[in-house]
């Protein structure tokens, strides 16, 4: 196959969205979440690559023939991914020090707390730790991971969610949720945060974690179609600093866009607006927060 064409099937397989089972969970069932109750939760930092320095990959090495070139890229790319990944995790650290001021909370913040406080016991969740199976109804396996935006005005939740039938190891549905906060507007987002021993960072992170998960479990039970007019370049906040994404629309409310990315990931992010829509109530908004 030529190389133009190698290129282009790799970028195309790139882009394919996320794996998702064909199959519906029933509306009727039971539910009940499993995640590492005793795990702390994951948190990171923001991370923009976008300044990643990556200069020319021009090769060194003497290429012999056909063959010596196969080996040469090959060398080249190892060398190459190898600087790049230690430059990745050069950046990832840099990027953890906005969690300095939330140390203490971060360690004793576990996936318990986080899903009691998202669902509560009049919510009428089952509450399973790990892979433990549930006897009947439906399984939602949950992986979130959390971040503070570098500004600290916001959060955002990557939370991975499979969807298993009682009894099965198949995942009836797999997916990615992720959902970004509002920015807060305060003097000071550390004391915002961690007043009352981080109770505001605690209560966000379960406010977007109840999210994500309510959104997966909707898309599960009935994919969520879009909106007329396919693919559309979203403009939506990240803290307080506008981000992009090419996705596809599925709806918008209360200054809240939900819209289906190129991988197939489900996006409720906060869109600009100079003043909440009518209906939609300070309270409301607050609560994704």
């Amino acid at each position: 196959m030529p190389r133009r064409q190698l290129i282009a099937l790799a970028a195309l397989l790139a882009c394919m969205p996320m794996t998702k089972s064909a199959e519906t969970a029933p509306g009727d069932a039971a539910w009940a979440l499993s995640l590492p109750a005793r795990e702390k939760v994951v948190f990171h930092g923001q991370v923009n690559f976008d300044k990643a320095g990556q200069g020319p990959g021009t090769m060194l090495y003497p290429v012999p023939g056909l063959a010596g070139f196969v080996v040469a890229l090959a060398t080249h790319a190892l060398v190459v991914n190898g600087l790049r990944q230690e430059e990745r995790s050069e950046i990832e650290s840099a990027a953890d020090r906005i969690l300095l001021p939330f140390r203490k909370t971060l360690a004793t913040f576990n996936h318990g707390e986080l899903a009691e406080r998202a669902f509560p016991v009049e919510a009428g969740v089952r509450l399973l730790d790990g892979d433990a199976r549930t006897p009947a109804g439906m399984r939602i396996a949950s992986a979130p991971v959390f971040y503070m935006t570098q500004d600290q005005s916001a959060l955002i939740v990557d939370n991975t969610v499979s969807v298993f039938q009682a009894g099965s190891k198949r995942p009836v549905y797999t997916n990615t949720v992720r959902v970004v906060s509002r920015a807060v507007e305060v003097e000071n987002e550390a004391i915002y945060w961690q007043r009352n021993r981080g109770q505001r960072l605690r209560e966000a992170s379960a406010a977007l974690f109840r999210e994500s998960v309510e959104i997966a479990r909707a898309d599960a039970l009935a994919p969520m179609a879009t909106l007329a007019g396919a693919q559309q370049t979203f403009r939506y906040l990240e803290g307080k600093t506008e981000a992009i994404e090419r996705a596809e629309p599925i709806s918008e409310f209360c200054g809240r866009a939900l819209v289906r990315n190129l991988r197939g990931w489900l996006m409720s992010v906060p869109v600009k607006r100079a003043s909440p829509a009518p209906g939609c109530d300070a309270a409301g908004l607050q609560a994704q927060q």
